[in-house]
């Protein structure tokens, strides 16, 4: 992600470090802010996911950006509650291509490219991004990862940069914990 400052006074980042918060997610902006062209053309974010999760468990999932045309790539996503809290906790499992980051003053946990990982020069569809996430607990809950990826055309500058926003829900799969033996017993009577 190749950010200008001064296209957004204030803003400081580039493809080596992208700052945090620019997810898409509740009070936060997208890469759009410096690259423009927020969800248009025929560009998209893939996430390979499982189905649902299972509280207290390791998940690897890839992110991936493709749009034909363009060469340098980058993402940034955050894991947040339905009430827009940071869950769960991402794990960095590619440090050559990913960097994980924490803002201290909301909590919230960041996944992002690095340098390595625009993989510039590479056509059509980023290779993608590998990472872990480990659920909550023992409850299970509402969670949504929040992702913005950027298909950049390589030029160093925002213009012909194209920025996806895509979300990743989980609902809550309607476990109730505080069920009874007793209760239990009742359904097979």
């Amino acid at each position: 992600m190749v950010l200008a400052a001064s296209i957004a006074p204030g803003v400081s980042g580039s493809a080596t470090v992208p700052p945090n918060a620019f997810t898409g997610a509740p009070g936060e902006q997208t890469c759009a802010l410096c690259h423009g062209n927020l969800n248009v053309g025929d560009g998209s974010i893939i996430i390979t996911a499982p189905d649902t999760y299972i509280p207290g468990v390791w998940i690897d999932l890839t992110v991936q950006v493709a749009m034909d045309g363009q060469s340098r790539w980058g993402f940034e996503l955050t894991v947040l509650d339905a009430n827009d809290l940071p869950v769960g906790n991402i794990i960095e499992t590619d440090p050559v291509h990913t960097q994980y980051s924490f803002d201290s003053t909301t909590g919230r946990e960041y996944l992002k490219h690095t340098e390595a990982g625009t993989y510039d020069g590479w056509s059509d569809v980023s290779p993608g991004w590998e990472f872990t996430w480990v659920s909550p607990g023992n409850e299970a809950r509402p969670v949504t990862f929040y992702i913005v990826g950027n298909a950049a055309n390589g030029s160093g500058f925002p213009d012909g940069d194209y920025v996806y926003t895509q979300t990743l829900t989980y609902q809550d799969t309607g476990v109730d914990d505080k069920r009874t033996w007793g209760m239990i017993k009742a359904l097979y009577r």
